[in-house]
């Protein structure tokens, strides 16, 4: 059995960056971590801290953009951050004139930030945690997490809309400003400064940024939207919101026909969990066109606890170019002869169901054909915000229907219909639970497991049934258990 000493340690390094606090410190040396229940008393309370001095690591490649504070025990969210891998979606390029606008870096930033604040809210509720990652269909867009205060600063803008909009703003002059001078001190304008009329920044004086503002919000509120996103369109950056205003368009949302909503998560269409997340979506996908393949490996290998051996060195894995063909036939034609389908079997008809999304992680029913010769209208390389540089190609309609097998439920194996379809079923599987189980072990435990810590997993597994779904549960069991709790001595 570990001493007090090391057994602090190894708590405290399970759950934390950190080596013991002052509790544990003073309970290993007054003998008050030696039994179970003292081990269960420390996880606990590490588990339920709650210190926004820790951050969530989101620098990669030099990009380090929004909140990147949380307040749930840091390795918590790591571990779901590295089992989904979706922060890897900021290290796959992506061009802007494919995508429609400029600053993709800052968007698919924004895009991980808001994985990470979903993860959280899930875990905050602790309630059927795997499950829910799998199958919600609620997400945060254009949101800091706060709600009470993306409420404020929603309403702040429809204050200023509603002031302003029987107002002939547009042909405003200076002496118009400071005729409204007490209502722009009021609502606190960005870059609106009455008492300041002469100051200037790039964008303009005053009273350029007083019109552009008014613009922005104008093309929000305008069309009858119940709330507005609290940013400015012409600038790009607003109050608590990082600089990334072209998120909404992974999910193909027009900014000024968008009804956001303050409170979130909220509802998204044609969206279930964290595998139709944008994010994770593009993570694993290639830099022009989406990854049937590794998508399917991803699944088999992760959730359904499957292994796909490596590509034999003889094999050249290369996809056929075909520019009147989905990426879906061709790579059926490369990959589904005898030799190639006995692995690819296990991997295609997952990734394929992933197929109504594009490699931005775009819902669609059409895959564009990215061709010269499938050109049908070219368009500008840059344009405004609301505006879409994307070139307008032919296209083929998407097939997104695949294959379940694997689960080891022969009711919820079979024909699957679609991305929603298979996030329902595998939330269902045991299988999948159990997978999610394992890497759980491995990331807190530092280790593989090995035969004899069955016992643990099985506890662990009951631990989630029993509790409603609860990942603290799991956590305290595998804390708790022999295999944590005793280690072999070091043999010569």
């Amino acid at each position: 059995m570990l001493s007090p000493r090391d057994a602090s340690y190894a708590i405290a390094y399970a759950l934390t960056d950190h080596s013991p606090d002052d509790q544990l410190v003073a309970a290993a040396s007054s003998g008050k971590l030696n039994t179970r229940d003292d081990y269960k008393r420390e996880v606990l309370r590490i588990l339920n801290q709650r210190d926004k001095n820790y951050i969530i690591d989101n620098i990669i490649e030099g990009y380090n953009y929004g909140d990147n504070t949380t307040d749930l025990p840091i390795r918590k969210l790591r571990f779901f951050r590295e089992f989904f891998g979706y922060p890897s979606a900021m290290a796959v390029f992506k061009d802007e004139k494919r995508f429609g606008s400029d600053r993709i870096s800052d968007a698919t930033a924004r895009l991980v930030n808001e994985a990470d604040r979903l993860v959280e809210h899930i875990l905050k509720n602790d309630k059927n945690v795997f499950e829910e990652l799998l199958t919600t269909d609620k997400f945060y867009l254009y949101h800091d997490g706060n709600n009470e205060r993306m409420q404020a600063e929603s309403d702040r803008l429809k204050k200023i809309y509603n002031y302003f909009k029987d107002k002939d703003w547009k042909n405003f002059k200076k002496e118009d400003i400071v005729k409204h001078a007490d209502f722009l001190r009021e609502v606190k304008m960005r870059s609106v400064d009455p008492d300041k009329l002469d100051s200037r920044n790039r964008q303009g004086d005053t009273l350029k940024l007083f019109k552009l503002s008014m613009e922005s919000i104008t093309a929000r509120l305008d069309k009858g939207q119940k709330d507005a996103p609290p940013f400015d369109l012409y600038r790009g950056y607003g109050y608590d919101i990082m600089p990334a205003y072209n998120v909404a368009k992974f999910y193909d949302i027009s900014l000024d026909r968008w009804n956001w909503s303050p409170i979130q998560p909220a509802h998204l269409p044609n969206r279930k969990g964290i595998l139709t997340h944008p994010s994770w979506l593009i993570a694993n996908a290639k830099n022009t066109e989406t990854d049937p393949i590794h998508r399917g490996k991803w699944v088999r290998e992760k959730l359904l606890a499957g292994i796909v051996p490596e590509i034999p060195i003889s094999v050249d894995a290369v996809i056929p170019e075909d520019h009147n063909r989905t990426l879906r036939d061709r790579l059926a034609g490369a990959t589904e002869t005898k030799y190639c389908w006995r692995c690819h079997e296990y991997m295609n008809p997952l990734g394929y169901i992933f197929e109504a999304y594009d490699d931005f992680g775009r819902f669609r029913v059409n895959e564009s054909l990215e061709y010269p010769d499938q050109l049908i209208k070219k368009n500008p390389d840059k344009g405004t915000l609301l505006s879409d540089t994307r070139d307008i190609y032919k296209t083929l309609p998407v097939n997104s229907a695949g294959y379940l097998k694997g689960t080891g439920d022969e009711k919820l194996d079979g024909e699957i219909k679609d991305a929603l379809d298979l996030a329902e079923r595998l939330a269902k599987s045991t299988r999948v639970r159990q997978s999610f189980i394992r890497h759980t072990f491995r990331y807190f435990m530092g280790r593989n497991e090995y035969l004899s810590d069955s016992k643990t997993l099985i506890d662990a597994e009951q631990a989630y049934v029993n509790s409603n779904g609860s990942f603290d549960a799991v956590v305290v069991s595998l804390l708790t258990s022999d295999s944590f709790i005793y280690r072999k001595p070091i043999e010569n």
